[in-house]
């Protein structure tokens, strides 16, 4: 697989076209996002299409936008789920004066329509050609101080147009990188590269990143917690567990999971319900043995919207982190809304020092909430790291005036995590591509899709055969109509 992205690499450099080589640099970044082989950056290619394009603009005529904000934060693809776009919310709210928004991709009328709220201007980006996506992006920026990027990691067009703007313009680029568990381009354009985790911090030392390092941390909402937590539960008292996260947090990997701690919850705690929020059963198949057992006890909901969520977890009794991908932040938002909150110690680790509150085994996990006690350090030490006035503070201080803050999670939690947890087997490539990819990888020529087709493993080479043939399906349909 890494000759193959190494081939890749070498095509996109070598093509004479700008346009087609960012049509490969997306596919590029899109491969790597999803296949995590060792390669998290992607500095040579950055700076090839940089210079490229800069070119384009040694007579260029540029117009200032009115009425427009000094700073201005600029994302791929708003979402109305997921943490990405919350995080860029809650940083726009933090200025004092207004900030302006542009859209680099697509947005649903729903997630356009709230984000608008956040920001004085939004401008979205009409091109669809990659060329002329990089183009009105760099027009869009003459009009700016400073860019916050909050981008997907395979956004080369948004990364080329900063660089470009760097040079041009003198614009200074602060990076967000929410995906900081995955490749990302951005490492060689931005001026300020802002840690969220020591998860983050430690993969970033497999990056070449150019600018300074500055911890920001995730800002989560801090509420005063009750003091009456503490809780020795009777075996047959009718508690109610919550999790919350997405299928692919609960899919085990490498051993890792959650169902030992589930089943021996609903076992020792007879009268009890175990709810898990945001999983679609149908697919996660992992779920349907312990569902089969447990039937009604064991309860799986795809999708309730933010008041019933809200309600469900404001009834549990305990909050169960997600494992063996922890839900981030949000098991320190539960914590810090008078939750109890216990979990088993994720790999993936390092985002809040609600880490503490997690154990290594699910014996230990059962004897935390067998004799539940509330901490008021650890409430205090999240409140400093994450709480929403503190990140303010580190945030506005790096922006304004250049100053970085040293990883607070490094001094707060014991590392035990593993950064390589989500690579894959080196001989054979386990990672879902999607039909989009491998069509675009065919049209290139020179047997890419056939290398990458020989180096899926056999049931990712199904599952990809059978996409295609739902997807030829489709569109025989639409024809024939």
């Amino acid at each position: 697989m890494k000759k193959l992205m190494a081939d890749l690499e070498s095509r996109i450099i070598s093509e004479t076209d700008a346009n087609k080589a960012l049509e490969t640099a997306v596919l590029y970044g899109t491969l790597l996002w999803f296949a995590d082989i060792g390669i998290y950056d992607a500095p040579a290619i950055e700076s090839n299409l940089i210079e490229r394009c800069l070119g384009m603009f040694k007579h260029g005529v540029f117009e200032r936008l009115e009425s427009c904000a000094s700073v201005v934060h600029v994302i791929s693809e708003p979402l109305l789920t997921g943490g990405h776009t919350r995080l860029m919310e809650k940083l726009a709210g933090m200025h004092e004066d207004p900030v302006d928004l542009i859209i680099v991709r697509c947005a649903s009328p729903r997630a356009e329509l709230r984000i608008k709220s956040f920001f004085s201007k939004t401008s979205k980006v009409s091109m669809d050609r990659p060329l002329d996506i990089v183009i009105q992006l760099v027009k869009l920026f003459f009009s700016y101080e400073k860019i916050v990027l909050h981008i997907h990691p395979d956004d080369i067009c948004a990364v080329v147009a900063c660089g470009v703007a760097k040079r041009l313009f003198g614009t200074e680029i602060f990076f967000v990188n929410h995906a900081d568990h995955v490749f990302s381009y951005g490492t060689s354009v931005a001026d300020y590269y802002f840690e969220l985790s020591s998860y983050g911090r430690r993969l970033d030392l497999e990056k070449t990143i150019y600018g300074k390092k500055s911890f920001l941390g995730i800002p989560v909402k801090a509420c005063v917690a009750p003091r009456n937590l503490d809780l020795a539960p009777d075996k047959n008292q009718q508690l109610l567990f919550v999790s919350a996260g997405s299928d692919v947090k609960y899919k085990p990997n490498k051993g890792k999971d959650l169902f030992a701690l589930v089943s021996r919850i609903l076992d020792v705690y007879s009268s009890s319900r175990f709810l898990i929020i945001g999983t679609d059963l149908k697919t996660s198949f992992w779920w349907w043995p312990l569902k089969i057992k447990y039937r009604g006890r064991l309860q799986i909901c795809s999708h309730l919207e933010f008041d019933e969520y809200s309600k469900a977890v404001a009834e549990a009794d305990y909050y169960v982190d997600s494992h063996p991908i922890p839900g981030g932040t949000a098991f320190a938002e539960q914590y810090l809304s008078g939750r109890r909150c216990v979990g088993l110690v994720s790999p993936i680790q390092g985002y809040s020092p609600a880490d503490k509150l997690k154990r290594g085994n699910v014996d230990e996990v059962l004897f935390c909430i067998n004799e539940y006690r509330h901490s008021d350090s650890i409430f205090t030490e999240i409140e400093t790291v994450n709480g929403i006035e503190n990140v303010k503070r580190r945030y506005l201080a790096c922006v304004f005036k250049g100053q970085t803050t040293e990883n607070m999670l490094d001094i707060s939690n014991e590392w035990t995590g593993d950064i390589t947890f989500f690579m894959k087997d080196k001989r054979r490539a386990n990672v879902d591509i999607s039909v989009s990819s491998f069509l675009s990888l065919y049209n290139l020529g020179d047997g890419f899709a056939l290398r990458l087709f020989r180096n899926l493993t056999f049931s990712k080479k199904v599952k990809l055969l059978v996409k295609i043939l739902v997807s030829a399906g489709r569109f025989n349909k639409k024809v024939s109509v």
